[in-house]
């Protein structure tokens, strides 16, 4: 289940629309008794010079991107995620990119980045009449799993005109946190609205009375502390805590990072864009309560135990000699 575009987003949009859509995942897993993933995260590709204060080589990523997906289409996957900013800037990266996606053999789930937001709604604020950002957060499952994509950009200042006042709120929230001093509190971050949040309350109680194992995607991280983190990262790690999430995996941070609190791991893979060679991207085995991260390039691999306590603790080990 997704939040429908409209029809006057979906024309606008076009191709680009496509990625606010929940993948459609077979029926019958490939096994039943494993579930099996990858993660991409910041591709960022522009036609642009590398960054000078950021080592972004963002044409490399397309090549990157290519390389990624003939890895992961060897496995025999449920699906893949990419946890946001396909793209740097401008409207006519999505026409570089999403031909390379065209090669990916598994189901597709997008989250949208920051990056992403904002060239959309660039893009739908120069329309007539202007055309709000689209809410993206779904989900989507299988027998026994539940997955969820929850969108940071939707309390945001990538908001337009188009979406009637949230933008003035989303700036109204972000002055208050900055009156706070949070770590969290920058222009380049976003929020999950009250909306969502009680959609996603809902989503976590009927998969719990289910029985279900789930798993939630986002953009932005929850933890540990960061200044890449949602603005409301608290309220969303102690809801998903409650509900005994077993992972949230994020991006929009490149350098990484991990936690585990209570019962839930939070994942942050690095970014794709960061270095002229380096790529990094995983995959994901669930058995039995115990999750592997089968990291390439400078990814993390890790092994991370089903939670015997709030103490518990996963094992990193070293990247994957496959990469």
């Amino acid at each position: 289940m997704s939040l429908p575009l409209s029809a006057e987003q979906r024309q606008v949009l076009g191709k680009v629309g496509a990625l606010y859509d929940a993948p459609l995942l077979p029926e019958t897993p490939h096994s039943s008794t494993t579930l099996r993933f990858g993660l991409i995260a910041d591709p960022q590709y522009a036609d642009a010079e590398p960054g000078v204060t950021h080592p972004r080589f963002y044409r490399n990523s397309l090549c990157k991107l290519s390389k990624a997906i003939a890895e992961l289409n060897d496995h025999r996957l449920e699906f893949v995620v990419t946890l946001g900013d396909l793209i740097d800037r401008d409207w006519k990266s999505f026409d570089a990119v999403l031909p390379v996606y065209e090669a990916l053999r598994h189901p597709h789930a997008v989250v949208i980045g920051n990056h992403d937001a904002q060239v959309i709604t660039e893009y739908l604020s120069e329309q007539t009449p202007v055309q709000g950002l689209p809410k993206s957060y779904y989900q989507f499952g299988q027998p026994g799993y539940r997955f969820i994509v929850i969108d940071g950009n939707d309390h945001s200042l990538y908001c337009n005109e188009g979406n009637g006042n949230e933008r003035q709120r989303a700036q109204a929230t972000l002055e208050s946190l900055i009156a706070e001093g949070a770590m969290q509190a920058q222009s380049w971050n976003g929020g999950v609205g009250s909306q969502q949040l009680q959609w996603l309350e809902q989503t976590l109680s009927h998969a719990q009375a289910q029985q279900e194992t789930v798993l939630v995607f986002g953009h932005y991280p929850l933890a540990p502390d960061n200044k890449h983190n949602l603005w409301n990262c608290k309220t969303v790690v102690e809801l998903l805590c409650r509900y005994g999430v077993r992972a949230y995996f994020a991006g929009h941070d490149h350098e990484g990072g991990y936690a585990r609190i209570g019962g839930t791991d939070f994942i942050t893979l690095k970014g794709m864009v960061d270095g002229a060679d380096r790529l990094p991207f995983a995959l994901v085995e669930l058995k039995a309560g115990e999750m592997t991260i089968n990291g390439y390039g400078p990814e993390i691999s890790r092994v991370l135990p089903a939670a015997q306590g709030e103490n518990a603790v996963g094992t990193a080990i070293k990247a994957s000699s496959t990469s």
